[in-house]
């Protein structure tokens, strides 16, 4: 038998496609053409390029439907809606990983499709990783594209042991022990962070800066910021500082204006986006986070206009300072449809409570709200700045940190915190606000359960703070349980290996 990995890799080995890459603002465009293995695709040039940019493709596959919401739900800052635990089946699946209840196993459907698309994700990689030096392009080219796949490997591989914590850790050195044995054991989390750096140390020093680097393709800049979050996660403050220092000063990315304006699908791709996920129109190239959140509503394009499975907790929504301009931006009571004319929700559950607006296509391209071509950020400057405040107040520098705290305060609208707090912040209370800050900037875009896992706030604030898992969340919920399909493929796994509690 084999483990999800190895029955992945078979597959994919029969029926690799390739594909055309074309460097444009909307999406990297991805065109069947033909069959063919990965020793005989990463051969030429055009097959290498199309071969990493499959790799996006799995990463826009992962982001596209629920998958996006593991994280995010099941947080101080986003819960699911009261209809979602009464849907049955599935969706009782989804309202475990939130409420962390008895459906939460290695069974849940959420659990195993999250563990065996980010191991799709990395067999790409690792067949890039493997076949890319060995293909007919220049070293110049070469470089680039190791430098995209070793990225784009580190990202799925962060999730992983975030999540999971010791996990199987295929790459590209074949492993016929392994092979035969149906997959690998289980790898230590210092041993899948040493691989994290190394791919990222490889790309921030391989990739091209934004603004050289082809839109939609990773940069040296998110190398450099996804680096310094490892670190960060890591509580190696040293090489976070000295990783995300340098990004301070650039001149070619910052903070936007107006923090509303990155949420309006024409700026997509802007200075503050270091890396963004690439949707369009397109068949195959949408996304539906705008109908899990409630956050559109299109003329006359479906019955009711979509769902609200996801919504805010009230914990999140009422965060926001007076006067904080990412309020506004960031959530609503009330849903307009494109004219502007008020739409009646009172068909659905939790009328009245906070929705999300960060996701609204009303106003831009998408046909409906699970066809929609809105991007997703991944990784924006701003996440930058508070981690580097973050870093600086560990390192027992907390009047710099409060400087780059007040560079989002400023942007929001907002006096110093200084001066609503009455008087120069200690460790402690800069510590306390920097987790309630990333809250307010970066919500619903994918990064809370880290945030509240990494500062040691999981347990106590979902606990406080989402009603739906005040009662089930417990110390084993600091990882999720191993999917029971990986036991059943991988016979190097023995059922002491589960996480414990599971």
């Amino acid at each position: 038998m084999l483990s999800i990995y190895k029955h992945i890799q078979q597959g994919i080995a029969a029926i690799t496609v390739v594909v055309a890459l074309a460097g444009c603002n909307k999406q990297l465009a991805i065109t069947p053409e033909t069959a063919m293995s990965p020793e005989d695709l990463y051969k030429t040039e055009q097959g290498a390029i199309s071969g990493v940019t499959g790799i996006y493709r799995k990463f826009m596959e992962y982001n596209n439907g629920d998958y996006y919401f593991f994280g995010i739900v099941g947080t101080d800052e986003g819960k699911t809606s009261s209809f979602v635990p009464t849907w049955g089946g599935y969706w009782q699946h989804y309202d475990g990983i939130n409420s962390y209840n008895s459906l939460l196993t290695a069974q849940n459907q959420l659990v195993q499709g999250v563990w065996n698309n980010l191991y799709k994700g990395i067999l790409n990689a690792n067949q890039a990783v493997r076949y890319i030096p060995s293909s007919q392009t220049s070293q110049q080219m070469k470089d680039r594209l190791m430098g995209e796949a070793k990225f784009l490997r580190a990202v799925y591989y962060f999730k992983l042991v975030q999540f999971f914590g010791p996990v199987p850790m295929p790459t590209e050195v074949v492993d016929p022990a392994a092979d035969a044995n149906g997959g690998k054991a289980r790898s230590s989390e210092d041993e899948v962070y040493k691989l994290i750096t190394d791919d990222l140390k490889f790309a921030a020093d391989h990739l091209q800066p934004k603004g050289t680097a082809e839109v939609g393709h990773a940069n040296k800049e998110a190398a450099q910021t996804l680096l310094g979050k490892v670190y960060l996660t890591r509580k190696d403050y040293e090489n976070a500082r000295t990783t995300l220092q340098p990004l301070m000063t650039l001149t070619n990315v910052g903070l936007m204006d107006d923090y509303a304006d990155l949420f309006k699908e024409v700026n997509e791709n802007n200075k503050e986006s270091l890396f963004e996920i690439q949707y369009s129109n397109d068949n195959g190239f949408t996304n539906g986070q705008a109908n899990t959140l409630g956050s559109w509503h299109n003329n006359n394009t479906r019955s009711g206009g979509g769902g609200h499975v996801v919504i805010p907790t009230d914990y999140y929504a009422n965060s926001f300072e007076s006067g904080d301009e990412r309020r506004d931006a960031s959530i609503r009571y009330i849903f307009y449809d494109a004219s502007g004319n008020v739409v009646d929700y009172s068909w659905w559950a939790d009328v009245g409570k906070p929705h999300v607006k960060k996701y609204d296509i009303t106003q831009g391209k998408s046909l409906n709200g699970g066809v929609s071509s809105r991007n997703l950020y991944f990784l924006r400057y701003a996440d930058a700045i508070l981690m580097y405040a973050e870093t600086l107040n560990e390192l027992h520098q907390t009047g710099d940190a409060l400087t780059q705290l007040n560079k989002i305060r400023g942007r929001a609208g907002l006096d110093g915190w200084e001066v609503v707090l009455g008087h120069a912040p200690s460790e402690a209370e800069m510590r306390d606000e920097l987790l309630k800050e990333r809250m307010r900037e970066l919500g619903f875009e994918g990064w809370r359960w880290f945030d509240l896992k990494r500062t040691g706030k999981l347990l106590t604030n979902v606990k406080a703070y989402n009603p739906d898992a005040t009662n089930y969340i417990a110390q084993k919920n600091l990882l999720f349980p191993i999917s029971s399909v990986e036991f059943e493929l991988n016979r190097s796994l023995k059922p002491t290996d589960q996480n414990p509690g599971y």
